[in-house]
């Protein structure tokens, strides 16, 4: 019992845990489902319900597991455990079951459906907005706010998929990648040269710094607020232009921050490659809208969903798992294993349209759940035990770790 109370000491144990968990069931009930007698779902097609999970389903999951986290340190408070953190996991899980008991009820309501789906997203902004406002950090409402677009995103998203409304689903797909490229911009753009700074500091004397480019990444993110709010509109042409532009200033920015130097450390070296499938999504992404490649934009959209997006989860979930013995975090090498094989699904996808006489979508699909079958088994033994603070940003990167076990509130 105790092992199981240890599950609900801080946020990113059982959240990170269902992002797992989810990206494995998920996939496989998309792929597999129909062939062993599962329930269709409700969203019109398996694409739309596939795409809807994997961005708000998996997706949301580890939002709320890494938003959480570092809203512990506005104030310095303690961890949302216990009760709180099993209400809002219980609310992602309702989410869930909602839309798999609307496939076996086709004449379930959309008055039902789409509070359970959203209940989960208010819950995560109020408890960010709370913290912010409570530590004075005017700056950090931002997160709470970017979390109740994220829902908006969902809300449209559900609509449009269940009542042939407007804007309609495919545009919301579009929408709903495009606020995970905006989050991977903004904490990777921190994270990655924040991390290799510390890095580079303990292994050089005196060390060089990255490069920030500041003007790079406002650059970027100004081209990706842009390439939204036309993509939302429906013009393709000019945000397609938008997101080629942004991705060229993401592949810029990552360039200045010196990954060949970071080599020996593969955990911070697999976020540099993480930020890389970011500005490679983008700029793949924006040549198939122009159709100046020979794959079509939905197809693109994996390598910033299987890509970047999957990368970033993996990424901060081995932070967390890493073992902590006062040196340098280290990977597991069944998280090590996770990013080979996700990734290798993440190209073999991306292939799969020009790739004659050969399915590859199905091998693409038992990659990416070896992948996170490997996740799992690594960071399954970390969410019982000991708690330490993950470390998911630069200056406490080289700051000791306290680590203390806190019964659950």
């Amino acid at each position: 019992m105790t092992r199981l109370h240890d599950l609900w000491l801080a946020p990113h144990r059982p959240l990170f845990l269902g992002a797992g968990l989810w990206a494995l069931a998920a996939l496989v009930w998309w792929q597999w489902g129909e062939a062993l007698g599962l329930a269709a779902p409700v969203l019109g097609t398996w694409g739309l319900w596939h795409g809807h999970e994997m961005l708000f389903g998996l997706g949301s999951a580890a939002v709320g597991g890494y938003f959480l986290t570092a809203a512990q340190g506005w104030r310095g408070s303690d961890p949302l455990s216990g009760r709180p953190l099993m209400a809002l996991v219980a609310l992602w899980l309702l989410a869930r079951v909602a839309l798999v008991l609307a496939g076996l009820w086709p004449a379930a309501p959309l008055w039902l459906i789409q509070p359970a789906a959203g209940a989960y997203f208010l819950a995560l902004a109020g408890m960010l907005l709370r913290e912010a406002l409570l530590a004075g950090r005017w700056t950090k409402i931002g997160f709470g706010a970017g979390v109740l677009a994220y829902g908006l995103a969902e809300t449209l998203y559900l609509r449009a998929a269940l009542t042939d409304g407007l804007p309609d689903a495919a545009t919301m797909v579009r929408v709903g990648w495009m606020f995970f490229a905006l989050k991977i911009s903004i904490i990777g753009g921190r994270m990655v040269p924040a991390f290799t700074l510390n890095w580079l500091r303990q292994v050089q004397s005196p060390a060089p710094d990255p490069a920030p480019r500041p003007v790079l990444g406002w650059c970027a993110l100004g081209l990706l607020w842009l390439a939204l709010a036309l993509t939302f509109l429906g013009e393709e042409t000019v945000s397609a232009l938008c997101l080629v532009g942004a991705g060229i200033a993401q592949g810029l920015r990552l360039a200045g921050w010196r990954g060949w130097r970071v080599r020996a450390n593969r955990l911070l070296l697999l976020l540099h490659f993480t930020f890389a499938w970011l500005a490679a999504g983008l700029v793949l992404v924006g040549l198939a809208r122009l159709n100046l490649v020979p794959i079509a934009e939905m197809d693109a959209l994996h390598a910033l969903t299987m890509g970047a997006m999957s990368g970033m989860i993996l990424s901060l979930a081995s932070r967390a798992a890493a073992p902590r013995d006062g040196g340098p975090l280290r990977a597991r090498p069944t998280m090590l294993l996770a990013f080979a094989l996700v990734w290798s699904a993440a190209l073999l996808r991306l292939s799969a349209p020009v790739i004659a006489g050969f399915d590859a979508v199905p091998v693409a699909a038992m990659l990416w759940c070896a992948g996170w079958i490997s996740f799992l088994a690594g960071y399954l033994p970390t969410v019982v035990g000991p708690l330490a603070r993950p470390v998911f940003s630069g200056p406490r990167a080289a700051a000791p770790q306290v680590v203390q076990i806190r019964k659950p509130r």
